[in-house]
């Protein structure tokens, strides 16, 4: 399994907090913000996750996991696994397209 560094926007270096996450109507996104109010939100939105969790540590074998489960019905796809670590959670996302990244404010 090969790991690359995902930079979906310029200018991360800001330590960001889960600040929700959210899966409805509009798909699954998450909501990160800097430590204090004052700070921008980023969102970022699947609008269509195959699965995702929200664990305390990482687990490289969640694809594999995954692909158990769903029986291989999307082994043939080209399935990203999306890690996003903050200091309080690890959140693994699947998914065949990309989120799309925006700031909030």
């Amino acid at each position: 399994m090969e790991f690359k560094k995902w930079t979906p926007i310029d200018s991360l270096s800001q330590t960001l907090y889960l600040e929700g996450l959210y899966d409805d109507y509009e798909g699954f996104r998450l909501l990160l913000r800097g430590a204090g109010e004052e700070q921008r939100i980023l969102r970022i939105a699947f609008d269509s996750a195959l699965s995702y969790r929200n664990i305390d540590e990482g687990d490289s074998g969640f694809l594999q996991w995954f692909n158990h489960e769903s029986q291989n019905i999307h082994k043939s796809d080209e399935v990203v696994h999306y890690s996003i670590y903050t200091p309080n959670d690890c959140l693994d996302v699947l998914s065949i397209f990309p989120p799309t990244v925006e700031w909030l404010n």
